[in-house]
């Protein structure tokens, strides 16, 4: 009873520090005529929005702040092209620091008047988070005016995103940038990264990079991606920019293109609870629609498991390669939100997990592999972990095992 008490007690102050600095890195952006509230990282170098980080918080401010919540999907909508792309950047335009910032970018002439932001995306989570907002809401008829009011919007992003990365229908999109992936520096882009030759990144591209890069100024600088990274991801986005950001364009020619395991799993389970928010609004042709894209990207999933590494596998599309990407990193396990693990390799993933020579650590699991001799435990996504990978993981899990 004692230990109980413990731990519920250790768990209300975990739970207050987190909602204090949700609280205390609000920011109010204008949009519209009308002041918003969003979330920033941090009161540092990270002071603008990131879009998987947004709906992320959305998820926490809902259980003690629903306005917050929605405001914080309204801000994120708010950065939304006409062809329905979503950035997985919005700046503020009154801080400067951040590289590579609007100047870099120069997406002015595609983006929303007024608003600054990236040219590429990040993993589709807003489509899941609303569907988790309205299952935690305490005010249902709040909830159901503000699906109503933001589904078109993330329905247009889901149509861009099939329309422009997954031309050939197969079920998995394709990524064209590290940062697109979420794990910005993880081991998965070594390989795919090494199709850019450091010969060919133009000299200003690098001192740009190497006069520019803010993220070293703060922290500690072995935790950061290294400069021949930062160099090829710059490489990316300006050989994107000189296509004046044409979707159809930039898969075709970007020497780094991956169907990623992670972002697909993601795409999965926010179709499928797309699904569940137009069935709930009574619109079952749109719920059929999503509920189709999930079902094909659940099977499309399915065929990246690798028998023989008893692993789910990316694969590296550039150029017309179809080449698997083979590493142990922690979105091995993400198809478990996508209900795409069968119970036959149910087994499999649980073993790999529960080895403490792998992902069975003191802490919460990493976000590599521990014994894979590209684990660093320090450099982001290379090793330390993420409290959004491990709900990932504990929320696929709760697919296949119910506790009681």
């Amino acid at each position: 009873m004692r230990g109980g008490a413990a731990a519920n007690g250790k768990l209300q102050k975990t739970r207050k520090k987190a909602c204090d600095i949700l609280f205390s890195n609000s920011d109010k952006v204008w949009r519209n005529g009308s002041a918003v509230r969003r979330t920033v990282p941090s009161r540092e170098n990270y002071t603008h929005q990131w879009l998987w980080d947004s709906a992320t918080c959305a998820m926490g401010l809902i259980h003690v702040d629903p306005q917050r919540a929605y405001d914080e999907v309204y801000s994120v909508l708010s950065g939304q092209w006409k062809n329905g792309f979503l950035p997985h950047i919005i700046f503020d335009p009154k801080s400067t620091g951040y590289f590579p910032g609007p100047k870099v970018w120069k997406t002015e002439k595609y983006s929303p008047k007024g608003v600054l932001t990236s040219g590429i995306t990040q993993p589709p989570l807003v489509g899941f988070s609303l569907w988790y907002l309205y299952q935690n809401a305490p005010n249902k008829k709040g909830v159901i005016e503000f699906l109503k009011s933001v589904l078109p919007q993330v329905k247009k992003y889901h149509d861009f995103l099939k329309t422009y990365r997954d031309s050939e229908d197969s079920g998995l999109l394709t990524i064209v940038h590290p940062w697109e992936g979420g794990c910005d520096n993880s081991p998965l882009w070594d390989s795919p990264l090494t199709q850019i030759e450091l010969d060919d990144v133009l000299d200003r591209l690098k001192k740009l990079v190497d006069s520019k890069r803010s993220d070293l100024k703060i922290g500690n600088h072995n935790h950061r991606p290294q400069s021949a990274d930062y160099h090829r991801y710059i490489y990316l986005v300006d050989l994107f920019k000189k296509t004046a950001w044409n979707q159809e364009k930039m898969v075709k020619i970007s020497p780094f293109a991956v169907k990623d395991v992670l972002f697909n799993s993601i795409w999965c389970m926010s179709n499928e609870a797309l699904a569940n928010c137009f069935r709930m609004l009574n619109q079952p042709k749109e719920a059929k629609k999503y509920e189709g894209l999930a079902k094909q990207t659940r099977k499309a999933l399915m065929g990246l498991w690798s028998k023989k590494e008893k692993l789910f596998l990316d694969v590296d599309v550039s150029h017309g390669r179809n080449k698997p990407i083979l590493e142990n990193t922690i979105g091995t396990f993400a198809p478990l939100l996508a209900k795409a693990v069968t119970l036959d390799q149910l087994p499999s993933l649980i073993t790999r997990l529960t080895d403490p020579t792998q992902y069975w650590t003191d802490s919460p699991a990493p976000t590599t592999a521990v014994n894979s001799p590209k684990f660093d435990k320090e450099r982001y996504w290379r090793g330390p972990t993420w409290p959004i990978t491990n709900f990932f993981l504990i929320y696929g899990l709760q697919n296949y095992i119910k506790y009681p």
